[in-house]
């Protein structure tokens, strides 16, 4: 949990404050090797996906059943190998990278998902501040990183090949309320959102209620009273916690970068008592 926090400030400290975010990306096994399950998005191209991943186009067509690229369209599911090009394991000067995670399968084991990383147990233990070989279903591990070109980069050549998306805002009903008015404490405390740092990882929520309009939440990077802004990459969806404190030593935390009070569920659009999510603070 305490590597995957300095490897978002890391990302996050190295690129302009006012980059554009990028969704969390995830790998599946599929072969001998890792994949990235991608949805194609408005205006992107096979060729735009190839160059900005640092793969050729005959890479990714063998990796596509040919009715797929065929089909190849806005919304199509889509796998980008990720290859001896395009990976790291190690922490490389190039500026054009983002972290990569993958879900623990049923009969996954850290062997397993070492093999496929290209790296050693101990490194993958380490990674993920994990307490033995013990593995969870469900369970989102860090494995890397790949090369990505960002939509928003400054040298010419790249907006060629990628010219810059500008992804459509998520619904919102405008009859919704923020509850306790954390969202003018959140602009408040990161400067209406100029001054953040991100993390993405797993949140647990816990069966407690709030006798205030307002969502609780456990974090170990921030003090108490912070707000953070918590975002549903899944749907878009995004609510306000304040903190209440560290994240305890138990069980139930195991992995994890917060824990948040079960009335926030529905707000999240989530029913399981985990789920990947997105953070947003403020950096003082």
């Amino acid at each position: 949990m305490i590597r995957l926090f300095f490897i978002a400030l890391f990302s996050i400290l190295s690129l302009s404050l006012n980059a554009q975010t990028t969704d969390s990306l995830f790998v599946v096994r599929k072969g001998t090797s890792w994949s990235i399950k991608y949805v194609v998005k408005p205006g992107e191209s096979a060729h735009m996906l190839a160059q900005r991943f640092y793969i050729s186009d005959g890479v990714l067509e063998y990796a596509n059943d040919q009715q797929t690229m065929k089909q190849f369209s806005t919304g199509s599911v889509i796998y980008i190998p990720v290859t001896i090009e395009n990976y790291f394991s190690s922490k490389q000067t190039f500026p054009n990278k983002q972290e990569i995670y993958y879900h623990v399968g049923q009969k996954d084991d850290i062997g397993l998902i070492s093999t496929y990383a290209g790296v050693t147990k101990a490194q993958m233990i380490n990674w993920n501040n994990l307490r033995g070989n013990t593995l969870l279903p469900d369970q989102v591990l860090f494995v890397g990183w790949v090369k990505i070109m960002v939509y928003d980069t400054s040298s010419p050549l790249s907006m060629q090949v990628y010219p810059l998306y500008r992804r459509r805002a998520a619904s919102v009903n405008v009859k919704q309320t923020i509850p306790g008015g954390l969202d003018t404490v959140y602009n408040r405390q990161t400067n209406n959102g100029l001054n953040v740092i991100s993390e993405k990882g797993t949140a647990v929520f816990y069966e407690k209620t709030s006798k205030k309009n307002e969502y609780l939440a456990f974090h170990n990077a921030t003090p108490k009273g912070s707000v953070i802004k918590v975002v549903n990459p899944s749907n878009g969806k995004f609510i306000y916690v304040k903190v209440i404190g560290p994240i305890p030593e138990t069980k139930l935390y195991a992995n994890c970068i917060i824990g948040i009070c079960s009335e926030a569920k529905e707000a999240l659009g989530v029913t399981d008592n985990k789920a990947w999510c997105e953070l947003s603070y403020s950096l003082n």
